[in-house]
Protein backbone atom coordinates (compact mmCIF):
# COMPACT_ATOMS: atom_id res chain seq x y z
CA UNK A 1 0.00 0.00 0.00
CA UNK A 2 1.12 3.53 -0.68
CA UNK A 3 1.12 6.17 2.06
CA UNK A 4 -1.87 7.80 0.40
CA UNK A 5 -3.78 4.51 0.48
CA UNK A 6 -3.07 4.13 4.22
CA UNK A 7 -4.19 7.73 4.74
CA UNK A 8 -7.50 7.10 2.99
CA UNK A 9 -8.01 3.90 5.01
CA UNK A 10 -7.16 5.33 8.44
CA UNK A 11 -7.81 9.06 8.15
CA UNK A 12 -4.37 9.76 9.67
CA UNK A 13 -2.47 12.66 8.15
CA UNK A 14 -0.12 11.76 5.26
CA UNK A 15 2.94 13.30 6.96
CA UNK A 16 2.26 11.40 10.17
CA UNK A 17 2.09 8.06 8.34
CA UNK A 18 5.30 8.82 6.47
CA UNK A 19 7.06 9.84 9.70
CA UNK A 20 5.94 6.67 11.50
CA UNK A 21 7.03 4.48 8.60
CA UNK A 22 10.39 6.25 8.43
CA UNK A 23 10.95 5.73 12.16
CA UNK A 24 10.03 2.05 11.88
CA UNK A 25 12.45 1.48 8.99
CA UNK A 26 15.28 3.36 10.70
CA UNK A 27 14.72 1.37 13.89
CA UNK A 28 14.91 -1.94 11.98
CA UNK A 29 18.06 -0.82 10.16
CA UNK A 30 19.72 0.25 13.39
CA UNK A 31 18.74 -3.04 15.02
CA UNK A 32 20.31 -4.96 12.13
CA UNK A 33 23.47 -2.85 12.45
CA UNK A 34 23.74 -3.64 16.18
CA UNK A 35 23.25 -7.37 15.56
CA UNK A 36 26.03 -7.52 13.00
CA UNK A 37 28.38 -5.45 15.17
CA UNK A 38 27.69 -7.66 18.18
CA UNK A 39 28.50 -10.81 16.18
CA UNK A 40 31.80 -9.30 15.01
CA UNK A 41 30.75 -9.57 11.39
CA UNK A 42 32.54 -7.56 8.71
CA UNK A 43 31.74 -7.72 4.97
CA UNK A 44 34.29 -9.26 2.63
CA UNK A 45 32.66 -8.81 -0.78
CA UNK A 46 30.83 -5.72 -1.97
CA UNK A 47 29.15 -4.63 -5.20
CA UNK A 48 28.39 -1.13 -6.41
CA UNK A 49 26.01 -0.15 -9.20
CA UNK A 50 23.71 2.64 -10.31
CA UNK A 51 19.97 2.72 -10.89
CA UNK A 52 17.54 5.27 -12.33
CA UNK A 53 15.37 7.12 -9.81
CA UNK A 54 13.60 9.60 -12.09
CA UNK A 55 13.06 10.12 -15.78
CA UNK A 56 15.62 12.30 -17.49
CA UNK A 57 18.79 10.38 -16.66
CA UNK A 58 18.65 10.94 -12.89
CA UNK A 59 20.56 8.20 -11.10
CA UNK A 60 21.52 6.97 -7.65
CA UNK A 61 24.40 4.75 -6.58
CA UNK A 62 23.92 1.67 -4.41
CA UNK A 63 26.44 -0.45 -2.44
CA UNK A 64 25.54 -3.97 -1.28
CA UNK A 65 27.17 -6.52 0.99
CA UNK A 66 27.17 -9.56 -1.29
CA UNK A 67 27.58 -12.08 1.53
CA UNK A 68 24.66 -10.91 3.69
CA UNK A 69 22.63 -9.14 1.01
CA UNK A 70 22.26 -5.89 2.99
CA UNK A 71 22.29 -2.57 1.17
CA UNK A 72 25.00 -0.63 3.00
CA UNK A 73 24.51 2.74 1.34
CA UNK A 74 22.41 4.57 -1.24
CA UNK A 75 23.32 8.01 -2.54
CA UNK A 76 22.12 10.46 -5.14
CA UNK A 77 24.09 10.65 -8.42
CA UNK A 78 26.73 8.44 -10.00
CA UNK A 79 29.77 10.72 -10.39
CA UNK A 80 33.00 10.71 -8.39
CA UNK A 81 31.81 13.42 -6.00
CA UNK A 82 28.59 11.48 -5.42
CA UNK A 83 30.29 8.15 -4.72
CA UNK A 84 32.91 9.84 -2.52
CA UNK A 85 30.13 10.37 0.03
CA UNK A 86 29.96 6.61 0.59
CA UNK A 87 33.48 6.56 1.98
CA UNK A 88 32.89 9.71 4.02
CA UNK A 89 29.66 8.45 5.57
CA UNK A 90 30.60 4.79 6.17
CA UNK A 91 32.62 3.45 9.09
CA UNK A 92 35.78 2.42 7.24
CA UNK A 93 36.80 0.18 10.13
CA UNK A 94 33.69 -1.88 9.40
CA UNK A 95 34.91 -2.23 5.80
CA UNK A 96 38.51 -3.07 6.72
CA UNK A 97 38.12 -6.78 5.83
CA UNK A 98 36.72 -6.20 2.34
CA UNK A 99 38.61 -8.38 -0.14
CA UNK A 100 36.87 -7.54 -3.43
CA UNK A 101 34.38 -5.08 -4.91
CA UNK A 102 32.31 -5.92 -8.00
CA UNK A 103 31.40 -3.06 -10.33
CA UNK A 104 30.91 -2.05 -13.91
CA UNK A 105 33.62 -0.07 -15.68
CA UNK A 106 32.49 3.35 -14.46
CA UNK A 107 35.78 5.18 -13.83
CA UNK A 108 34.53 6.91 -10.68
CA UNK A 109 33.93 3.57 -8.99
CA UNK A 110 37.32 1.95 -9.48
CA UNK A 111 39.28 5.18 -8.86
CA UNK A 112 37.62 5.80 -5.51
CA UNK A 113 37.83 2.18 -4.37
CA UNK A 114 41.56 2.20 -5.17
CA UNK A 115 41.92 5.45 -3.22
CA UNK A 116 39.97 4.54 -0.09
CA UNK A 117 40.26 0.72 -0.06
CA UNK A 118 43.65 -0.12 -1.61
CA UNK A 119 43.53 -3.51 0.11
CA UNK A 120 40.46 -4.60 -1.91
CA UNK A 121 40.59 -6.05 -5.41
CA UNK A 122 38.38 -4.58 -8.11
CA UNK A 123 36.31 -7.15 -10.02
CA UNK A 124 34.60 -6.05 -13.19
CA UNK A 125 31.10 -7.40 -13.60
CA UNK A 126 30.80 -10.00 -16.34
CA UNK A 127 27.23 -9.09 -17.29
CA UNK A 128 28.06 -5.44 -17.97
CA UNK A 129 31.04 -6.55 -20.06
CA UNK A 130 28.98 -9.05 -22.04
CA UNK A 131 26.14 -6.57 -22.52
CA UNK A 132 28.53 -3.93 -23.85
CA UNK A 133 30.11 -6.43 -26.23
CA UNK A 134 26.66 -7.41 -27.49
CA UNK A 135 25.69 -3.79 -28.10
CA UNK A 136 28.97 -2.21 -29.24
CA UNK A 137 30.41 -5.10 -31.25
CA UNK A 138 27.87 -7.77 -32.22
CA UNK A 139 25.09 -5.22 -32.62
CA UNK A 140 27.14 -2.81 -34.72
CA UNK A 141 28.66 -5.50 -36.96
CA UNK A 142 25.26 -7.18 -37.46
CA UNK A 143 23.60 -3.92 -38.50
CA UNK A 144 26.52 -3.00 -40.77
CA UNK A 145 26.21 -6.35 -42.53
CA UNK A 146 22.44 -5.91 -42.80
CA UNK A 147 22.82 -2.45 -44.35
CA UNK A 148 25.22 -3.87 -46.91
CA UNK A 149 22.58 -6.38 -47.99
CA UNK A 150 19.97 -3.62 -48.27
CA UNK A 151 22.37 -1.42 -50.23
CA UNK A 152 23.16 -4.24 -52.68
CA UNK A 153 19.45 -4.99 -53.06
CA UNK A 154 18.75 -1.36 -53.95
CA UNK A 155 21.66 -1.24 -56.39
CA UNK A 156 20.57 -4.45 -58.13
CA UNK A 157 16.97 -3.24 -58.32
CA UNK A 158 18.07 0.06 -59.88
CA UNK A 159 20.27 -1.76 -62.40
CA UNK A 160 17.46 -4.22 -63.24
CA UNK A 161 15.18 -1.34 -64.20
CA UNK A 162 17.49 -0.58 -67.16
CA UNK A 163 18.10 -4.22 -68.15
CA UNK A 164 16.68 -5.16 -71.56
CA UNK A 165 17.24 -8.92 -71.47
CA UNK A 166 14.20 -10.52 -69.81
CA UNK A 167 16.00 -13.56 -68.41
CA UNK A 168 18.84 -11.49 -67.02
CA UNK A 169 16.36 -9.03 -65.54
CA UNK A 170 14.49 -11.88 -63.84
CA UNK A 171 17.76 -13.23 -62.38
CA UNK A 172 18.68 -9.76 -61.10
CA UNK A 173 15.30 -9.39 -59.38
CA UNK A 174 15.83 -12.77 -57.75
CA UNK A 175 19.25 -11.64 -56.49
CA UNK A 176 17.70 -8.45 -55.11
CA UNK A 177 15.04 -10.49 -53.28
CA UNK A 178 17.73 -12.75 -51.81
CA UNK A 179 19.63 -9.69 -50.56
CA UNK A 180 16.47 -8.32 -48.93
CA UNK A 181 15.80 -11.69 -47.33
CA UNK A 182 19.34 -11.70 -45.92
CA UNK A 183 18.73 -8.17 -44.63
CA UNK A 184 15.55 -9.22 -42.80
CA UNK A 185 17.18 -12.35 -41.38
CA UNK A 186 20.07 -10.34 -39.94
CA UNK A 187 17.73 -7.71 -38.49
CA UNK A 188 15.88 -10.47 -36.62
CA UNK A 189 18.99 -12.33 -35.48
CA UNK A 190 19.81 -10.09 -32.52
CA UNK A 191 18.76 -12.42 -29.71
CA UNK A 192 20.15 -15.55 -31.37
CA UNK A 193 23.55 -13.87 -31.46
CA UNK A 194 23.35 -12.70 -27.86
CA UNK A 195 22.09 -15.94 -26.33
CA UNK A 196 24.41 -18.65 -25.09
CA UNK A 197 24.77 -21.19 -27.89
CA UNK A 198 23.75 -24.03 -25.54
CA UNK A 199 20.37 -22.34 -24.94
CA UNK A 200 19.38 -22.11 -28.62
CA UNK A 201 16.74 -24.42 -30.04
CA UNK A 202 17.80 -26.69 -32.90
CA UNK A 203 15.93 -24.51 -35.41
CA UNK A 204 17.53 -21.29 -34.18
CA UNK A 205 20.96 -22.92 -33.97
CA UNK A 206 20.72 -24.04 -37.61
CA UNK A 207 19.56 -20.58 -38.68
CA UNK A 208 22.43 -18.98 -36.79
CA UNK A 209 24.94 -21.35 -38.40
CA UNK A 210 23.71 -20.27 -41.84
CA UNK A 211 24.06 -16.60 -40.91
CA UNK A 212 27.57 -17.03 -39.55
CA UNK A 213 28.66 -19.11 -42.55
CA UNK A 214 27.71 -16.23 -44.85
CA UNK A 215 29.19 -13.40 -42.75
CA UNK A 216 32.84 -13.82 -41.76
CA UNK A 217 33.16 -10.68 -39.62
CA UNK A 218 30.01 -11.52 -37.68
CA UNK A 219 31.19 -15.11 -37.23
CA UNK A 220 34.49 -13.92 -35.75
CA UNK A 221 32.75 -11.53 -33.35
CA UNK A 222 30.36 -14.29 -32.29
CA UNK A 223 33.28 -16.64 -31.64
CA UNK A 224 34.92 -13.90 -29.56
CA UNK A 225 31.70 -13.52 -27.57
CA UNK A 226 31.56 -17.24 -26.82
CA UNK A 227 35.23 -17.22 -25.83
CA UNK A 228 34.66 -14.26 -23.52
CA UNK A 229 31.88 -16.14 -21.72
CA UNK A 230 34.30 -19.04 -21.17
CA UNK A 231 36.95 -16.67 -19.79
CA UNK A 232 34.62 -15.62 -16.99
CA UNK A 233 34.38 -19.26 -15.91
CA UNK A 234 38.14 -19.52 -15.27
CA UNK A 235 39.29 -19.84 -11.65
CA UNK A 236 43.08 -19.86 -12.14
CA UNK A 237 44.34 -16.22 -12.21
CA UNK A 238 47.48 -17.13 -14.19
CA UNK A 239 45.48 -18.92 -16.86
CA UNK A 240 42.98 -16.06 -16.88
CA UNK A 241 45.76 -13.54 -17.49
CA UNK A 242 47.20 -15.52 -20.39
CA UNK A 243 43.86 -16.12 -22.06
CA UNK A 244 42.49 -12.61 -21.54
CA UNK A 245 45.72 -11.19 -22.98
CA UNK A 246 45.38 -13.45 -26.03
CA UNK A 247 41.70 -12.51 -26.37
CA UNK A 248 42.45 -8.79 -26.43
CA UNK A 249 45.30 -9.30 -28.89
CA UNK A 250 43.01 -11.26 -31.22
CA UNK A 251 40.44 -8.47 -31.04
CA UNK A 252 42.95 -5.70 -31.76
CA UNK A 253 44.37 -7.51 -34.78
CA UNK A 254 40.99 -8.62 -36.21
CA UNK A 255 40.66 -5.66 -38.56
CA UNK A 256 36.99 -5.30 -37.56
CA UNK A 257 36.65 -1.70 -36.40
CA UNK A 258 34.05 -2.13 -33.58
CA UNK A 259 35.94 -5.15 -32.23
CA UNK A 260 39.31 -3.37 -32.41
CA UNK A 261 37.87 -0.38 -30.56
CA UNK A 262 36.25 -2.54 -27.88
CA UNK A 263 39.40 -4.60 -27.28
CA UNK A 264 41.60 -1.51 -27.13
CA UNK A 265 39.39 0.18 -24.54
CA UNK A 266 38.68 -2.84 -22.34
CA UNK A 267 42.28 -4.06 -22.28
CA UNK A 268 42.97 -1.17 -19.89
CA UNK A 269 40.77 -2.99 -17.35
CA UNK A 270 42.65 -6.29 -17.65
CA UNK A 271 43.55 -6.45 -13.96
CA UNK A 272 39.91 -6.26 -12.86
CA UNK A 273 38.92 -8.95 -15.35
CA UNK A 274 41.64 -11.29 -14.12
CA UNK A 275 40.45 -10.70 -10.54
CA UNK A 276 37.16 -12.36 -11.49
CA UNK A 277 39.04 -15.68 -11.56
CA UNK A 278 39.97 -15.19 -7.91
CA UNK A 279 36.69 -13.62 -6.80
CA UNK A 280 33.81 -14.78 -9.06
CA UNK A 281 31.40 -12.10 -7.84
CA UNK A 282 29.10 -9.77 -9.77
CA UNK A 283 26.54 -7.01 -9.34
CA UNK A 284 23.76 -9.55 -9.97
CA UNK A 285 22.20 -9.15 -6.50
CA UNK A 286 21.90 -5.42 -7.06
CA UNK A 287 20.30 -6.01 -10.46
CA UNK A 288 17.78 -8.26 -8.73
CA UNK A 289 17.05 -5.62 -6.11
CA UNK A 290 16.37 -3.15 -8.93
CA UNK A 291 13.12 -5.02 -9.56
CA UNK A 292 12.01 -4.32 -5.98
CA UNK A 293 13.01 -0.69 -6.41
CA UNK A 294 10.92 -0.42 -9.58
CA UNK A 295 7.92 -2.01 -7.85
CA UNK A 296 8.21 0.34 -4.88
CA UNK A 297 8.35 3.34 -7.25
CA UNK A 298 5.21 2.16 -9.04
CA UNK A 299 3.33 1.62 -5.77
CA UNK A 300 4.36 5.03 -4.44
CA UNK A 301 3.94 6.72 -7.84
CA UNK A 302 7.52 7.94 -7.46
CA UNK A 303 9.20 9.61 -4.49
CA UNK A 304 10.09 13.26 -4.07
CA UNK A 305 11.86 12.66 -0.76
CA UNK A 306 15.15 10.91 -1.62
CA UNK A 307 16.00 10.26 2.05
CA UNK A 308 12.74 8.37 2.54
CA UNK A 309 13.17 6.48 -0.73
CA UNK A 310 16.78 5.50 0.00
CA UNK A 311 15.84 4.36 3.52
CA UNK A 312 13.09 2.24 1.97
CA UNK A 313 15.61 0.64 -0.39
CA UNK A 314 17.92 -0.26 2.51
CA UNK A 315 14.94 -1.59 4.46
CA UNK A 316 13.89 -3.82 1.57
CA UNK A 317 17.29 -5.53 1.70
CA UNK A 318 16.92 -6.68 5.32
CA UNK A 319 16.83 -10.49 5.73
CA UNK A 320 13.35 -10.68 7.27
CA UNK A 321 11.95 -8.50 4.47
CA UNK A 322 13.69 -10.53 1.77
CA UNK A 323 12.55 -13.87 3.19
CA UNK A 324 8.93 -12.90 3.81
CA UNK A 325 8.66 -10.93 0.53
CA UNK A 326 5.94 -8.59 1.81
CA UNK A 327 4.27 -5.97 -0.31
CA UNK A 328 6.17 -2.70 -0.26
CA UNK A 329 4.57 -0.31 2.26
Amino acid sequence: MSIKAVQELTGVHWNTIKKLHMEMMEEKLEQRKRELKKSGYKPKHLAVDEFAIHKGHTYATCVIDLDEGDILWVGHGRGMDDFEKFFNEMDMEYLSDVEAVAMDMNASYNNLVEKHMPYAEIVYDRYHMQAQFGKDVLGVVRLNEARQHKKRADEITAAAANEQDAEHKKAMKLDANNERTSYRVLKRARWSLLMNSSNLSEKKANSLDQILSAHCDLALCYAMKEEMCDLFELRDPEEAQNRWTAWFEAGKTSGIEPLVKFATLKEKRLKGLISHARYPISTGKLEGLNNKIKVSKRIGYGYRDDLYFFTLIRYLSLPEVRLSSPKVP
